[in-house]
């Protein structure tokens, strides 16, 4: 069961491009990450909360769950993780005239797309976090700023379209890759797409 945790956010200055809000400089809450943990320490985290296995089992069996989760994703394969979410890959191409012009060259890259599931859902989430300014959890930071520069917070784009599962705004990918015109392709499921 997971507790509660508690989710920062930067403020941050975005122009939507599309929408009822196109064109108009509005600010936007984007969450921080104040700290990355390393694998080494999300074992031993792992190992420290009554697990029954050694750090070396834990370390082992997630590597192992690494190697076959790609090679199984990378043989076109989605894969449903427990609670986590649905593992699949996702492919960004080059627009073509015609039909038969699309081939292999035509992809420009391939990435990892995470659909969470409805337990990992962004309402299920949100009723699961605390959320607060960063700048009051680090005790009079001034945050805040234009997006792409520092104390900007995220660099994902915004769509400045409405969120439904939270009231907030959506900020992301939503399908397709910024500047290659390319397009993801993923399915349309019930959970959230996330693209890393």
């Amino acid at each position: 069961m997971m507790g509660q945790g508690t989710s920062k956010y930067r403020k941050v200055t975005r122009t939507p491009q599309t929408g009822e809000n196109a064109g108009k400089k509005l600010w936007y809450a984007t969450a921080v990450s104040d700290r990355e943990m390393s694998f080494e320490d999300f074992v031993t985290h792992i190992s420290e909360h009554n697990s029954p296995y050694s750090r070396g089992t834990i370390h082992g069996v997630l590597m192992d769950t690494l190697d076959c989760l790609k090679h199984l994703i990378l043989d076109g394969k989605s894969v449903r993780f427990s609670d986590l979410g649905l593992f699949s890959i996702g492919m960004t191409s080059r627009g073509e005239a015609t039909r038969e012009k699309v081939t292999a060259a035509s992809v420009l890259g391939v990435h990892l797309i995470v659909r969470n599931t409805k337990s990992w859902s962004n309402a299920e989430l949100k009723k699961l976090t605390k959320i607060v300014a960063y700048d009051d959890y680090t005790s009079g930071a001034d945050g805040g700023g234009e997006e792409n520069t520092p104390g900007g917070g995220n660099t994902n784009p915004g769509t400045g379209e409405t969120n439904k599962d939270n009231g907030g705004t959506s900020q992301g990918g939503g399908g397709t890759s910024q500047g290659t015109g390319g397009t993801d392709s993923g399915d349309t499921g019930n959970g959230d797409n996330v693209d890393f």
